[in-house]
């Protein structure tokens, strides 16, 4: 826009001399087609069906795309101008489709510079949804291993009843009360929780994983044969060294809840 300014100042500077001469003829016509002439190149350059704005967007995005081929950290003029000329929307779909390219190349260093500009432009609950996801997609290809993180229940575990059903749920030890991971449950052949769980994009089993966390475990059952509930509240410390765990429930773990009077 700046350099849009300086020429048309520059341009009409002849005109403006000519339209000031005492001796001049046809003013009224000289301003109006310099009026005209200006409205034109001022819709050409700056307008949303801009021909040379669509044409620097093109080569902005090409220069994009050829730092992702290279897999080199975006260039910080290059972010700055993302956000200078193009309208939020824009830069969403830009955004999106720059990381979903460079996660698909294998061109990590790039994608992992885009998802941190990337941010501050989803704000809204379901914008933050979408940013989560590009995150997760990011992680999961820089830590394939952890990407099918699961904890499951050992088929050699111990129950105090038969059950109709139960419920699992995963806590982060002293963190937010949102578990990374939750699921019901009808047999305990199906006790397993993985980052697929999760209720956020990215705040699941394998996040647990990577920030080597203790996490916390609550599962309760309902018995088959009476209305008695057993439950169990154990910690588990996580390791990078595997992203599988296989917990066996011993018979002295299961605690019962008090019936409601």
């Amino acid at each position: 826009m700046l350099t849009f300014i300086l020429l048309a100042f520059f341009a009409g500077l002849p005109i403006l001399a000519y339209l000031l001469a005492s001796k001049t003829k046809s003013k009224g016509i000289i301003f109006g087609l310099s009026a005209i002439i200006l409205s034109v190149c001022l819709f050409i350059y700056i307008s949303k069906f801009s021909i040379l704005g669509s044409l620097n967007k093109q080569i902005l995005k090409n220069k994009i795309v050829d730092e992702i081929y290279v897999n080199s950290k975006i260039n910080t003029q290059n972010l700055v101008s993302i956000e200078n000329i193009l309208e939020k929307d824009e830069v969403q779909i830009w955004l999106i489709s720059l990381i979903s390219k460079a996660i698909e190349l294998n061109k990590l260093t790039s994608a992992e510079s885009l998802v941190t500009f990337s941010e501050k432009f989803f704000d809204s609950n379901e914008e933050k949804l979408i940013f989560y996801n590009m995150y997760t997609s990011l992680r999961d290809a820089k830590f394939p291993e952890f990407s099918e993180a699961s904890l499951k229940i050992s088929s050699q575990s111990n129950y105090p009843c038969l059950f109709t059903n139960g419920e699992i749920r995963l806590f982060i030890l002293n963190g937010p009360e949102i578990p990374i991971g939750e699921k019901i449950f009808a047999s305990q052949e199906s006790i397993e929780i993985t980052n697929r769980s999760s209720l956020i994009p990215g705040f699941d089993l394998a996040s647990a994983y990577l920030n080597n966390e203790t996490i916390e475990m609550n599962l309760s059952i309902n018995c088959e044969d009476n209305s008695n509930i057993f439950y169990i509240n154990n910690l588990i410390v996580l390791s990078l060294d595997t992203p599988f765990i296989s917990y066996k429930i011993e018979p002295n773990e299961w605690l019962k809840k008090p019936q409601e009077l």
